[in-house]
């Protein structure tokens, strides 16, 4: 299972200002380009709009067929190169290339978000504030595309994975798409752009040069928007503004300034006296990345590695490990790629299971965004004798003679696998091996009397705690705990106070008040948590429905009341009380939908287990 969430605090501030305001009568979006009657060869569809198909297609006003399945936007047919315009004022939070969207944008607004893909040109960058009405790019048919059109496209900052449709629905009954806002285009007509266009070239815009070579000389053309060309003014990094002495000319060239982040502000001027600020990004690395590599002393047959990488300017983008076994050549074992690659120091940490009484060799490479590479580190890890197991047929074609990897993706999170901390994580092998990563040193942990299969761990004050198979708990030097009378258990809860509660999959829990009852036919529990504090809590069942314990009923009417993900439920995230809830629940994709406000929820509830797709192996 892997999900991810960046910049919580930037979007925790965004929900706390969206849950705030009142909804907009009129609504708050206005057409992002100057024809009020544009065609739509595509609707959003209401019927799950997630890039999933379903073999149902349903438009705003009931009628079926007018969308492709689950289309995500409105697809609004005007010609190449149309200027396309900010739909309200905001931040642009995405400014690039994708595969399937081709050269798109993305813009929170205080009350939504907006998307804006397939086009030919962009001229906003991540970071910048745009006015409504604002040239943001120029339309085509980039990327997955069958011709010239804008895909338009409406979030809601609630839960920013959903699509909502701005216009709402009108059809008989119920949405079908829950999480629609209603009507969101105002009364206002599109803002036309009728200033200059420039078109640039030279060197790429958005694009970090560095090992490859410094960049070209920036240059550009403009073309007439309708109101004749009085000329320009360029500046680096800061708007020359209207009262600027302007170029009575059609082209221009500047070289970059040199290495790091620079933002060429074209300010365009017309006939009538109007003008406007146009801006590139163009972005220069020539200093390479550091990296460090730690592998722990082996105390099993799974060591635990290290690392770290900086990058100051363009960030770390690429991660590779190399493993070799003792003189044999190095064979690629684990890689990350960073999509949006941010300047400062990145940590992280695997495990490597390896054969008792070998060696093994590691090779640690970091790119930059820039593709300069770090000097490669190397390190040597020793597996001790007796510690190994076989390798699987699979393994053995990846790695070589490797032993069992994990399962991949954890079928709860923290079971079996990973239990997040403050400080990194604790996988818990179902041997009941107990290893740190990340920012926790390794754990040394005795085994169990017990030879039952490990099914969680609770962190106490004490130290962790494991719970096996067969209702038994022990601590990290082998000593008993507390024992529960339950069978096929599925969660260890333990409260601030101390007290332990064992969740079993038939709804009983040892240390609280049952939900067997409340379980319908044929479904289990999956998952339980606990609100902070209390004893009380919500535990999720396999059809995704949540049933409250030790009085946490008041949550109810603000959990989801079904299951809108599109994989089956695995794990639920609480904060907050049972009066003013809030949480994430997950599905075994990855997917993830929330209640109550995300401010209460500490950071530690967004990181997950993150698998490397090659070998299996935890990667955090």
């Amino acid at each position: 299972m892997v999900y991810r969430m960046v910049a919580v605090a930037a979007v925790a501030s965004i929900l706390s200002l969206a849950a705030t305001q009142p909804a907009l009568a009129d609504g708050n979006l206005t057409l992002p380009f100057a024809n009020p009657n544009p065609r739509i060869t595509s609707w959003t569809d209401h019927h799950y709009p997630t890039r999933q198909e379903d073999g149902i297609m349903v438009r705003f006003d009931g009628a079926t067929g007018y969308a492709y399945d689950g289309h995500r936007g409105t697809d609004f047919a005007v010609p190449s190169n149309t200027p396309v315009v900010a739909a309200d004022a905001g931040t642009v939070i995405y400014s690039e290339w994708s595969d399937s969207g081709g050269w798109g944008v993305v813009i929170d607004h205080a009350f939504d978000r907006t998307a804006y893909f397939h086009n030919n040109q962009l001229f906003v960058y991540p970071g910048q504030h745009v006015s409504r009405g604002q040239l943001i790019a120029l339309s085509g048919s980039t990327g997955n595309s069958t011709g010239p059109h804008v895909h338009f496209e409406v979030r809601d900052l609630l839960t920013p994975w959903h699509s909502v449709d701005p216009y709402g629905w009108t059809g008989p009954g119920k949405d079908p798409w829950r999480w629609d806002m209603g009507y969101l285009w105002t009364s206002n007509p599109p803002v036309p752009f009728l200033l200059p266009l420039a078109f640039p070239g030279g060197a790429h815009w958005n694009y970090w040069y560095g090992v490859d070579g410094p960049p070209p000389p920036v240059s550009w053309q403009l073309r007439d928007g309708g109101r004749g060309i009085a000329g320009y003014a360029a500046k680096w990094d800061a708007d020359p503004g209207s009262a600027a002495p302007r170029t009575a000319s059609l082209t221009g060239t500047t070289a970059v300034p040199g290495p790091g982040s620079h933002v060429l502000h074209l300010r365009v001027f017309d006939r009538s006296g109007t003008s406007a600020d146009i801006t590139y990004l163009y972005l220069y690395d020539l200093e390479p990345p550091s990296s460090a590599l730690q592998v722990d002393r082996g105390t099993s047959s799974a060591l635990n590695l290290h690392w770290s990488a900086s990058d100051i300017l363009s960030g770390v983008k690429d991660v590779t490990i190399e493993v070799a076994a003792g003189s044999s050549p190095y064979r690629p074992w684990l890689s990350r790629s960073a999509d949006q690659p941010s300047a400062g120091k990145s940590l992280d940490a695997t495990r490597f299971f390896g054969d008792a009484g070998s060696d093994y060799n590691f090779r640690l490479t970091v790119r930059d965004a820039a593709r300069n590479a770090a000097t490669p580190v190397v390190l040597t890890g020793s597996v001790p004798a007796g510690a190994g197991l076989s390798a699987t047929a699979a393994d053995r074609n990846i790695l070589g003679p490797l032993p069992d990897q994990p399962d991949g993706a954890p079928p709860v999170m923290g079971v079996r696998q990973e239990h997040p901390s403050a400080l990194g994580a604790l996988l818990l092998g179902t041997d009941a091996s107990i290893h740190g990563l990340a920012g926790e040193h390794p754990a040394i942990s005795a085994a169990p009397a017990s030879t039952a299969a490990a099914v969680d761990l609770a962190t106490l004050p004490s130290g962790p705690l494991r719970l096996l198979a067969d209702g038994t708990t022990w601590t990290t030097t082998g000593a008993t705990g507390q024992r529960f009378a339950v069978s096929a258990p599925v969660r260890l809860l333990a409260a601030t106070d101390g007290a332990l509660m064992a969740v079993a999959a038939d709804g009983t829990i040892a240390g609280g008040a049952s939900v067997a009852a409340a379980l319908p036919s044929g479904a289990t529990v999956v998952d339980a948590g606990l609100f902070p504090g209390t004893h009380s809590g919500l535990a999720l069942d396999s059809t995704g429905a949540l049933h409250a314990f030790g009085g946490a009923d008041a949550a109810l009417p603000v959990t989801p009341s079904s299951w809108t993900l599109p994989d089956q439920p695995v794990a639920i995230s609480l904060a907050g009380t049972a009066q003013s809830p809030a949480g994430i629940l997950i599905d075994a994709s990855g997917d993830w939908q929330m209640f109550g406000s995300l401010l209460v929820l500490p950071d530690i509830t967004f990181e997950a287990p993150a698998f490397d797709p090659a070998t299996g192996l935890p990667v955090r």
